[in-house]
């Protein structure tokens, strides 16, 4: 399948910088519309899947890319990945009230919530680095932001939210509120905001984004940026970081 010149240009400086090739393939039944997964104990090549008739798919790529380009620039010694011990996910079950739930389903969404504290706020670097340095990547990435503020939005229905606890219910829409915001900066488009100000979330969203501003903006403040949001999300002491040279192949 080709892909844009921009992808192009991502694979071979990953390639470059990692000495191994980067494959990218279609994975039916997946949740998510595209992962990365990188080389590490002996894989042959870093792997990029994306849900098969995806739409945005240079974007959707590129985004994944960019999350690799950013843990690769790291030296190895640097490179990190979350965790969660078991009293760190009992500590974190107990933090949003997912105790209420069963136990398998209860370390699921404690799981999934740790996860976006990374891939919110570290995703927002990279999609600012795609908005500015690859230009020609902006027509699918605006279609694909602008597709993710209306599913966050829908997202907001009482008929939803009163399915979870609160506290898991605030930590996902304070990261939806922050994202919401940032981009009706980004888009020139303050509509975005109304409802998440409208249900009390613009404070914490300020904060989350005042993050951003006080973190370097470079790979090497990215633990940094996701420690901050995890404290102010209330899940400190939910998850830990391990760095990979540390970790047994």
């Amino acid at each position: 399948m080709p892909f844009s010149p921009e992808v192009q240009q991502l694979i071979q400086q990953i390639e470059d910088s990692s000495g191994l090739p980067v494959h990218i393939a279609e994975e039916p039944g997946m949740r998510l519309r595209a992962t990365v997964i990188q080389a590490r104990r002996g894989a042959p090549a870093h792997l990029v899947r994306f849900k098969p008739g995806s739409g945005n798919l240079d974007y959707l790529v590129a985004s994944q890319l960019g999350f690799l380009c950013r843990t690769l620039s790291l030296p190895s010694e640097e490179r990190w990945e979350i965790g969660a011990t078991k009293a760190e996910q009992d500590a974190g079950i107990r933090a949003m009230g997912l105790d209420v739930f069963n136990d398998d389903f209860a370390r699921a969404m404690i799981g999934q919530i740790s996860t976006q504290t990374r891939s919110y706020p570290v995703g927002l670097r990279v999609d600012t680095w795609l908005w500015h340095d690859f230009p020609g990547l902006r027509t699918q990435q605006e279609s694909e932001i602008r597709s993710q503020l209306a599913e966050n939005q829908r997202a907001l229905a009482p008929e939803i939210r009163g399915k979870f606890p609160k506290g898991i219910v605030d930590a996902n829409t304070s990261m939806n509120a922050a994202f919401a915001s940032y981009w009706a900066g980004m888009l020139g488009d303050p509509r975005f905001n109304i409802p998440f100000t409208a249900l009390g979330y613009k404070g914490i969203a300020d904060k989350l984004l005042a993050v951003l501003g006080d973190v370097p903006a470079d790979p090497t403040g990215d633990r940094t940026l996701v420690e901050r949001w995890g404290d102010l999300l209330g899940l400190t002491g939910a998850h830990h970081f391990t760095l990979q040279s540390k970790q047994a192949d």
